[in-house]
């Protein structure tokens, strides 16, 4: 199934390039419209699959960083996160709820977004706020181009209305990452 493949694709972006790259390289990424317009338009099955986790991961991320960083600016994007994408996925519940889609999305970060979860437990000080900034950027990246794919080509209704109306924000999020990794 193409699910779980679409789903390790998006964590192993966040596992590998965000914490390999200097901050300085992220901030010089594609702008939104061009991440947009290079989108592919994912499955219901596979959006499904990926948003959730996505947003459950930025707010993890971010709590932990209200926890770990002593840097004010790392901390009020944090909080930013946490408020913003508490309320992204009130409103996938809510669009999921009248979808119809007869998926379930999954429970938790999965072993990959966990796995990221991990070694920012284990990092300090400078160390991650590089990483988390680094997570964040590659995470609102891939994010982008999901809801951007979706939003453009997606089969079920709702869940196309959901994904346009939301990519805004995470767009607005992603010049952030990259204003915060500056």
């Amino acid at each position: 199934m193409r699910v779980p493949f679409i789903r390790s694709i998006f964590a192993a972006l966040l596992l590998t390039a965000p914490l390999a790259l200097p901050t300085a390289a992220l901030a010089a990424g594609p702008t939104p419209a061009e991440i947009a317009a290079a989108a592919s338009v994912p499955t219901t099955a596979a959006f499904v699959a990926t948003a959730p986790a996505a947003n459950a991961f930025e707010i993890a991320s971010s709590r932990l960083a209200l926890e770990k960083s002593q840097n004010p600016a790392v901390r009020a994007f944090a909080q930013k996160m946490i408020t913003d994408h508490t309320m992204i996925g009130e409103h996938f519940v809510a669009a999921f709820g009248k979808a119809g889609t007869g998926l379930t999305p999954p429970d938790g970060l999965g072993p990959e977004l966990g796995a990221i979860m991990d070694k920012l437990q284990g990092e300090t000080g400078a160390a991650f706020d590089k990483d988390y900034i680094a997570a964040q950027t590659k995470g609102h990246q891939a994010a982008v181009g999901l809801f951007a794919g979706y939003a453009k080509g997606g089969d079920n209704a709702v869940l196309k209305a959901f994904a346009a109306d939301t990519l805004p924000m995470i767009e607005m999020h992603l010049e952030m990452c990259y204003a915060l990794g500056s």
